[in-house]
C-alpha cells in the first residue's frame, strides 16, 4: 500500500478562494474570468460565453480533474503557456488541495 493521500479541506479552500480568485470569479456569474461553479470534471475552456485564450482552447479535450487543477492553480502559466490569466498561482501544495476541495463541492 502506497502513502496516503492527502486530502483538501473545502472551508479553507473557499477562505483561499475568496482571497486570491473571487477578484476575478466568482461561482455563477462571469466576472473577468468565468464562473468556477460546476468545473470540476468539466473539460477545460467549456464554459460558454467566456473568450478563452487560444492556449487554453488548446487544452479543451482535457477535463478540469484533481492532477489538472492543481498543475493550473500552482502555475497556469506553465500549464498553459501564453493564457490570458495573469496569476502567478498558488505555491502551497495544500492550498490547492484545499482549493480543489471547494471547487468539487461546488460542482
Amino acid at each position: 500500500m502506497g502513502p496516503k493521500k492527502k486530502e483538501g479541506n473545502a472551508a479553507k479552500g473557499k477562505e483561499i478562494f475568496q482571497a486570491q480568485c473571487a477578484s476575478c470569479h466568482n461561482m455563477s456569474a462571469m466576472g473577468t474570468g468565468p464562473p468556477l461553479g460546476g468545473i470540476y470534471n468539466g473539460q477545460i475552456a467549456s464554459n460558454g460565453g467566456f473568450a478563452y485564450s487560444g492556449a487554453l482552447q488548446g487544452k479543451s479535450k482535457l477535463k478540469w480533474n484533481d492532477a489538472n487543477l492543481d498543475k493550473w492553480l500552482q502555475k497556469p502559466s506553465a500549464f498553459a503557456p501564453g493564457n490570458k490569466m495573469g496569476f502567478a498561482g498558488v505555491e502551497g501544495k495544500q492550498d490547492r488541495l484545499d482549493l480543489i476541495a471547494y471547487l468539487k463541492e461546488n460542482s
